[in-house]
């Protein structure tokens, strides 16, 4: 691993390459999702209040600050809103590990997760106030799956916690899965599926079907409105971490191996590989393996895949033809976090590297360092506005939501 010098200014506007293939914060590393040291989010806590119960019914109602109250003031651990951010309202829920999270057009629906993964919320930018959501049929799920169809939030993966199995003395991880509807806020369960209780978890909907795969299983295809599970061709390739990105005609996988290189050695060795499938014809082709060094991902553009690792080289690829092709390093400082990104709508890219973040735009062919909160390491949504990023509540924070606008939104 190569260490950078470190960054001096917040906008870094590189060339593109030709055809080819803040100081250092500790971290908390969450299992099966990083594999170096993770951002560090001792500390932050959204002050609010839990959901309170309305009518002889006990239906849940919307959580929002009271009239009387400010947005929360500051821990003694926070730091101040960078350029282009700002906090969100306090919400009801603490921090969790794993939780589901969907972008429903209006509200982000957060579920399950370790610890105390078992309730939900739904939190509303454009009132800035939060409402619990119904309780669920199954038990909170962790390294799970999600997914939203434009009607329905699916989850799916194994319950965070154990449960008595068939003989005693064996329990066993659960696998199920669940549908929310937020308009009418009421839960469903799946159907049982192929897909057992592997981790982690490559998920992606695509056209009118949610696409699931994990690396003990099979690939399968949910149609929800049908209730059905149909058994896919399996994956060309073992993965111990993947991502899976939809682009209007194919599930584009990035795959990581990571391999053991024996007793006598320390560290372990990193193997990349792309494919594609096609889910009407069930057809994998492969593509060609990505000039990318230990942990790793990508988010589609729009028109290409935007991949970086964890070394901060990036590179882009055509599904529909030609090479990978080499991209101007991430404009941040090396940290030892595995990357995450997502697409923030256009050809934005938003890349995060353990608290420190910078944004991709393909018109140009620059990357752009951003200011960023260092108390943050989160993959955000996007709302069409705003990077909406959760965390949840810690002791002495009011860090639990953070908003990023982009400039030109």
């Amino acid at each position: 691993m190569r260490r950078r010098p470190e960054e001096t200014e917040e906008l870094v506007a590189l060339p593109v390459k030709g055809d080819g293939l803040v100081p250092d914060r500790p971290g908390l590393d969450l299992p099966g999702r990083a594999l170096g040291l993770g951002a560090l989010l001792l500390g932050i806590v959204v002050v609010g209040a839990l959901t309170r119960l309305d009518g002889e019914h006990g239906r849940k109602a919307s959580f929002s600050p009271p009239a009387t109250a400010a947005r929360p003031s500051p821990g003694p651990g926070d730091e101040a809103a960078p350029e282009g951010w700002r906090r969100g309202a306090p919400g009801p829920l603490r921090h969790r590990d794993f939780a589901a999270q969907v972008w429903t057009g209006r509200e982000l629906v957060v579920w399950g997760g370790d610890p105390d993964g078992d309730s939900g919320a739904a939190y509303d930018p454009a009132r800035d106030s939060w409402r619990a959501i119904a309780p669920a049929p199954i038990p909170a799920r962790c390294d799970g799956a999600s997914a939203w169809t434009g009607r329905e939030m699916l989850v799916w993966g194994r319950a965070c916690r154990l449960t008595p199995g068939v003989s005693p003395g064996r329990p066993h991880y659960a696998t199920a899965g669940g549908a929310y509807d937020p308009a009418a806020d009421r839960w469903r369960v799946l159907p049982p599926g192929p897909i057992d209780a592997g981790a982690p978890t490559v998920a992606v909907w695509a056209a009118g079907k949610w696409v699931v795969a994990n690396p003990v299983g099979p690939v399968a295809a949910l149609d929800p409105a049908l209730g059905r599970w149909q058994v896919l061709t399996p994956l060309p390739r073992p993965f111990t971490f993947a991502v899976g990105q939809w682009t209007g005609r194919e599930v584009v996988i990035l795959g990581t191996e990571v391999l053991e290189k024996g007793p006598s050695t320390v560290g372990a060795s990193y193997r990349h590989w792309a494919a594609a499938l096609d889910p009407a014809l069930d057809r994998w082709r492969a593509l060609p393996p990505p000039p990318l060094e230990l942990a790793a991902t990508a988010v589609w553009d729009g028109r290409r895949l935007i991949a970086w690792d964890q070394n901060l080289n990036a590179a882009v690829l055509d599904p529909s033809g030609g090479p990978w092709q080499a991209l101007p390093d991430l404009p941040v400082d090396f940290t030892d976090c595995t990357p995450q990104g997502a697409r923030l709508g256009g050809d934005l890219v938003f890349a995060e590297e353990c608290g420190r973040g910078a944004l991709w735009r393909s018109a140009t062919g620059t990357w752009h360092r951003i200011p960023h909160p260092q108390s943050l390491a989160e993959t955000p949504v996007w709302t069409g506005q705003d990077a909406l990023f959760w965390v949840g509540r810690f002791e002495g924070s009011a860090d639990g939501v953070w908003l990023y606008r982009p400039s030109g939104y």
